[in-house]
């Protein structure tokens, strides 16, 4: 009797079965398993994206009460760039299609909303070129009537209130739906792209509205799903006080101009140049505002686009392997 026989005369009955079916049953294929390692690859990629979310929505807090609505805005959208921005490689080799293709709308709405909130920017820079013209006009040696009366026109072309000057449409919103069940891996970090893009144009909305009615701020539940969702929540409520609370720096020079007006209108030489001293110092700390969250839009952008690009490269490949299975 050869020794393999022996070994196996004293196993129990039922490992003999076990052998024979181990031996029956047929070999994943290599198919199953690249699917397999993708998924974990992917599922790994999510928990880090969804951790590094958390940790750059906790660096945000908290928000000072008297903190400029503006970098409040301008950090936000930082934030937004980089989720933007770190969302195409934890996409990339996932391969649910249907999450990818259904975000592909979501992506072009807001570069639509990047598109809107940089013409409002733009409005505002010319409306401070207004106001610092007026200002100049009225430092001018030969300001007298002259003067007064160019300055006068400069700032009723700028606008000095919501009153004098139709104010500008809404900013477009991103509305944020949630969705119920479980979730790809890409599903999960679309899930917070969409979270924070609706987040960003809602404050965008209360900051730069223009007197738009007040804002709806998104929320996100499951905390135990989305390891991100506590600190985006304590994010979302505490920009939703600061909007309310606070004047924004576009509220204050409007005040600040108006008061500038009215003063041209008078004969308080001291008015006048107290007046235009606070005109003047607000016209300044606006326009490194303005040009930090241009900046900081336009980062947004680019990111989305990079986005938008990497995704109907997943998408593309996605439909490829289905064609070689």
């Amino acid at each position: 009797m050869f020794l393999t026989d022996k070994y196996s005369s004293l196993l129990p009955p039922h490992h003999h079965h076990s052998d024979a079916a181990a031996a029956a049953a047929p070999p994943k294929s290599s198919g199953s398993r690249r699917r397999q390692q993708k998924q974990l690859v992917a599922g790994s990629k999510a928990a880090c994206f969804d951790a590094a979310i958390a940790t750059r929505l906790r660096g945000l807090l908290p928000l000072p009460v008297s903190s400029s609505p503006l970098e409040a805005l301008a950090r936000l959208a930082d934030l937004l760039a980089l989720t933007l921005a770190e969302a195409a490689p934890a996409l990339a080799g996932e391969g649910d299609a249907a999450a990818v293709a259904a975000h592909l709308d979501a992506g072009v709405a807001l570069l639509d909303a990047c598109n809107a909130i940089t013409a409002r920017l733009e409005r505002l820079r010319r409306r401070r070129l207004l106001a610092r013209f007026a200002l100049h006009l009225l430092a001018s040696p030969a300001a007298a009537d002259e003067g007064r009366g160019r300055a006068r026109a400069a700032l009723a072309e700028r606008g000095g209130s919501a009153a004098a000057s139709p104010p500008p449409p809404p900013l477009p919103s991103l509305p944020f739906d949630q969705p119920r069940g479980r979730l790809s891996a890409a599903a999960r970090v679309l899930v917070a792209v969409n979270a924070v893009s609706s987040l960003a144009a809602a404050s965008a909305a209360a900051v730069l509205g223009g007197g738009a009615p007040a804002t709806a701020f998104p929320r996100v539940s499951g905390v135990a799903e989305f390891p991100w969702a506590e600190p985006f929540n304590a994010v979302s409520n505490q920009l939703s006080a600061l909007a309310a609370s606070n004047t924004s720096e576009v509220d204050a020079i409007d005040a600040a101009v108006q008061r500038l007006a009215s003063a041209l209108d008078g004969s308080d030489e001291a008015g006048l140049r107290a007046a235009a001293q606070d005109v003047e110092k607000r016209t300044e700390e606006l326009t490194a505002r303005l040009d930090r969250l241009s900046d900081a839009v336009n980062g947004v952008f680019r990111a989305a686009l990079g986005l938008r690009n990497a995704e109907l490269g997943s998408f593309m490949a996605a439909a490829a392997d289905k064609t070689c299975i």
